[in-house]
């Protein structure tokens, strides 16, 4: 049973929260009827998702409502949840602009991840993007239980979660004596705050192998596309002010090289997955095949 002291409070999901973590101007493009242009991060999760119209979407952790309005323009039936007060209601306000009654629909719904309310097997695609990193250990085992239940015995789920726990915790301050510029830690105190649960692959790995779902999870690279897609666009008032104007540049250019080496455990910060119920791996996008991260997490990850 999980704890009521063991849950990051809605309230802390608020205007402000949505402000400092997408930006102003990226929230005004989503309030617009302009074309949706995605972080490449979000675009990656969509590409790995492979919308298609009439497709059942469920976007746990829904946030601002991107993934459901991207979902709704490609004439799919997407149902955002989230747990925040604030985050539906931003929501809300992108579902009058977006779902028009042309294409696909949005629904939104409020409510705890680890307590869906659908009927069993009633999605073909789950995505859950940048949650796993705001729920305690017992409630991301509770969330991938559930979404095994919800999913169709041919749909699968997306997973996107970021830092990657090496990443943060070895190579930042390794850097940090080489180029005083750079942070040691680049985590803000709000994002000590809520970011609770920091994976790394073979953590990650044994919690999914845990519900009984089948995955294949890897590492990317998207902190330099990531600061070339906003060029200046946004003022974040934390770490990404410091780091994005050089990441644009020369110095990003080079990590996403190195990050198609070995050292991408130790410099790569965005962790994907995609994960499925049947012992019979249904039709799935082209994945990595990322021989190096199954490694690391069969001969890291305890076994059960």
């Amino acid at each position: 049973m999980i704890s009521k002291n063991n849950i990051v409070d809605q309230s802390e999901y608020n205007e402000d929260w949505i402000s400092s973590a997408w930006g102003d101007s990226g929230n005004e493009d989503l309030l617009s009827k302009r074309l949706l242009n995605p972080r490449p991060r979000v675009a990656r999760a969509i590409e790995l998702s492979s919308l298609k119209k009439n497709i059942y979407l469920l976007d746990i952790a829904c946030g601002r409502g991107e993934v459901p309005a991207i979902v709704c323009q490609q004439g799919g039936y997407a149902v955002g949840l989230d747990y925040a007060e604030s985050s539906i209601k931003f929501a809300q306000r992108v579902k009058k602009i977006h779902d028009d009654g042309t294409q696909g629909a949005i629904e939104l719904a409020r409510a705890d991840a680890t307590k869906l309310p659908f009927l069993d097997e009633s999605f073909d695609r789950v995505t859950m993007l940048d949650i796993i990193e705001h729920l305690y250990p017992a409630q991301l085992e509770k969330m991938f239980c559930e979404v095994r239940r919800i999913l169709k015995p041919t749909g699968y789920a997306v997973i996107h979660t970021l830092p990657n726990r090496w990443v943060y915790d070895f190579t930042y301050p390794l850097i940090h004596k080489i180029f005083n510029g750079i942070p040691p830690d680049p985590r803000g105190s709000f994002e000590k705050k809520i970011h609770i649960n920091e994976q790394d692959l073979p953590k990650l790995f044994n919690t999914i192998r845990k519900s009984g779902l089948h995955q294949r999870i890897w590492l990317e690279q998207h902190i330099p596309s990531q600061a070339r897609w906003n060029s200046g666009n946004d003022i974040y008032k934390d770490n990404r002010d410091k780091v994005y104007p050089m990441l644009s540049r020369w110095p990003g250019r080079i990590m996403e090289v190195l990050s198609e080496t070995p050292l991408k455990f130790l410099i790569c910060n965005d962790i994907y997955g995609v994960l499925w119920k049947s012992d019979v791996a249904p039709s799935l996008p082209k994945l990595p095949m990322a021989f190096t991260e199954r490694l690391i997490c069969h001969f890291i990850s305890p076994k059960q």
